[in-house]
């Protein structure tokens, strides 16, 4: 199989896993702090493909720079919201070090990390899927570090201070403009690939 297919394969892949991975521990919190009964049985949070976001999908494989689709939550009180959003930013940190662990120390990988005619579809994939997890788990780091409402810093600016949140509500689109020409400018994914190659 042609060596860019199998990128492309790869990227939408690690960009679920990473989507999959960041939404469903805040989901899973969510439930676990709503003393509202009929909150907890509105959210099947193991509906895992709500999470992936096609657009997030699309932008992880032509920049390796995404972002999942987070359950709207109806959050009434601060430190909720804090805490999904400090969540969030653990698990991208916490899945971004899982990855360049496997990558440093070559785990499950060739000793060289090279492509070559012996290698299989297998190994490759699985070589691209590790290094497209590790650069688009620090983008979404990097992406949610913007006030968007609904992104982990929106949470925890909400956690802080409603009227600040207010604030950035206003000016949403704005910000989703800026971010949406951050990411197509490969911004983001030059600053990831060079923390990345700086690790390794």
């Amino acid at each position: 199989m042609n060596l860019q297919l199998i990128k492309i394969f790869a990227a939408i892949i690690a960009g679920s896993l990473v989507m999959i991975l960041h939404e469903l521990p805040k989901s899973f919190l969510f439930i676990k702090l709503s003393t509202n009964k009929e909150t907890r049985n509105q959210h099947n949070i193991f509906k895992v493909f709500n999470y992936v976001d096609p657009v997030g999908i699309l932008l992880c494989i032509t920049n390796q720079a995404g972002f999942s689709k987070p359950y709207m939550y109806r959050i009434k009180d601060k430190r909720t919201n804090f805490l999904l959003g400090i969540t969030g930013f653990i698990t991208l940190f916490f899945i971004f070090i899982l990855s360049i662990l496997l990558l440093k120390y070559q785990i499950g990988m060739n000793s060289s990390f090279t492509y070559s005619v012996t290698s299989s579809f297998l190994e490759i994939l699985y070589q691209c899927i590790i290094l497209y997890t590790a650069l688009i788990s620090l983008s979404m780091f990097f992406i949610n570090l913007f006030p968007v409402s609904v992104f982990d810093m929106g949470l925890m600016i909400a956690g802080k201070s409603p009227r600040a949140y207010f604030s950035i509500i206003r000016f949403d689109y704005i910000i989703k403009i800026i971010l949406l020409f951050t990411i197509l400018l490969q911004l983001i994914s030059y600053f990831s690939t060079n923390i990345i190659s700086l690790i390794l």
